[in-house]
């Protein structure tokens, strides 16, 4: 076998290592990046759930560096390293690769590198892997625990009224003195007549450090009027009411960290207010943590599985869980097309327990990501399975059809004109009348 190109190529690596690091190399050392190129490249190979051809993904690796290179001005990189076939070799040349073409950028190692390791990503054809910087790492965790920048509070229609229903106690509402009970009048310099709750949640977000003006009526008729600078906060993911005697009303926006236990919250109290029947609206819900869909879907299910898991060929089913509190009166699930993923789960579940689905066809995510944290505070997502209905109903690229089907502007989801809401009202008012005697 000819070595000779293969040395060359080292040579011209060493020559661009000794180069000298750039200002960035205190944050991106020699070790750091070869230990990310290494940690992606196993992940990859040991956990994808449909792993690339692996000379192709240390081809591909290399070639992203060498791309890199160009884009930052050096005309002449050094050859691209021949790989062999020996998995531990190729993998050196490579990492040793990108480490040079790092070292080799004074200003933008780190974009150099976040091209490489996004380049490993695609290779594997996963429209949801994911590379993230430190910055992004540490926002994305912040998301997947319901943490979102505006004022803390979550707010529902009540009597026509926009009220606030939740208050995180730590957030710029609640160290304001705002109360659950007070109505809000105005959300960012506009006041709120006609606004349905999503629109007023996203007037109360935004940047972090940026002002928003609110204006809350208390009780006793006192209009306060407050400029809450904005920061990252916990935010109720659950709106819950009754809709009239009997009739509970559940809606859940996301499923972050937590949402099983706000969920079980959220039951508890309209059991307590009388709900025997209830409406559980996952409409605009795009998902969150897979635990948390398995857990908020064991609270309407009396036995069996959930779900099932699928890793490269290997089925296993996931069941409800034990000792959950569950709700065990009649139910009716609003999706929407926006509808997705851990939502899916719940929805799927459900449907496949009899609950009948109000709304339009989900949108049909049914694969599976885990987020890996690597060296130096950079993240991974990557599709490492997929899963199905407890029935074995295929939810990716299809989604979930309704059981009736009302299309909506999903800018009118808890207006007046809500007719999806409307119908899912009346569907749960013939399942109650032909139930046997339910109790709360």
């Amino acid at each position: 076998m000819n070595h000779r190109p293969r040395l060359l190529t080292l040579l011209a690596i060493l020559v661009l290592v000794c180069a000298g690091p750039g200002p960035l190399q205190a944050q991106l050392s020699s070790e750091i990046v070869d230990g990310l190129v290494r940690d992606t490249y196993t992940t990859i190979r040991d956990d994808a759930l449909r792993p690339p051809d692996l000379l192709t993904l240390l081809h591909h690796t290399a070639l992203a560096a060498q791309q890199g290179l160009i884009s930052s001005g050096v005309a002449e990189p050094p050859p691209l390293p021949v790989l062999t076939g020996q998995e531990a070799q190729d993998l050196t040349f490579a990492a040793a690769y990108v480490q040079a073409a790092v070292a080799a950028v004074p200003i933008g190692g780190d974009r150099v590198l976040a091209g490489v390791l996004r380049a490993m990503v695609r290779t594997v054809t996963d429209p949801q892997g994911a590379i993230y910087g430190p910055l992004e790492l540490t926002q994305y965790h912040r998301d997947l625990h319901g943490e979102h920048s505006g004022i803390g509070v979550q707010v529902d229609v009540v009597k026509g009224r926009i009220v606030i229903t939740d208050v995180t106690a730590t957030g710029p509402a609640g160290r304001a003195g705002v109360q659950i009970g007070d109505t809000v009048v105005e959300a960012g310099g506009r006041a709120v007549v006609g606004s349905t709750p999503d629109q007023i949640v996203e007037r109360l977000r935004g940047a972090p450090g940026t002002t928003v003006t609110v204006a809350i009526r208390r009780a006793d008729g006192t209009v306060v009027r407050l400029s809450l600078a904005r920061d990252a906060s916990r935010e109720n993911p659950t709106r819950w009411k009754m809709l009239a005697p009997r009739f509970g009303y559940l809606r859940l926006l996301e499923f972050p960290k937590g949402a099983s236990t706000d969920i079980d919250r959220a039951l508890t109290g309209l059991k307590s207010a009388g709900a025997v029947a209830l409406l559980l609206d996952l409409r605009k819900n795009g998902g969150g943590l897979f635990d948390e869909g398995i857990a908020v879907a064991s609270a309407f299910l009396p036995d069996g599985i959930v779900a099932m898991e699928e890793h490269r060929g290997t089925l296993t089913p996931l069941d409800v869980l034990p000792n959950v509190r569950r709700f065990s009166g009649p139910v009716v699930v609003l999706v929407s097309g926006f509808t997705a993923s851990a939502a899916e789960i719940v929805a799927g579940a459900l449907q496949d327990n009899g609950v009948p689905l109000v709304g339009e066809k989900t949108f049909g995510k049914g694969t599976i990501q885990t987020i890996y944290t690597l060296r130096g505070g950079w993240g991974l997502r990557l599709t490492t399975s997929s899963y199905y209905t407890r029935r074995g109903r295929a939810i990716d690229g299809r989604g979930l059809q309704p059981d009736v089907r009302i299309p909506l502007d999903e800018d009118l989801i808890q207006s007046p004109q809500d007719v999806q809401l409307q119908e899912a009202t009346a569907v749960l008012q013939a399942r109650l009348a032909s139930s046997p005697r339910v109790r709360p």
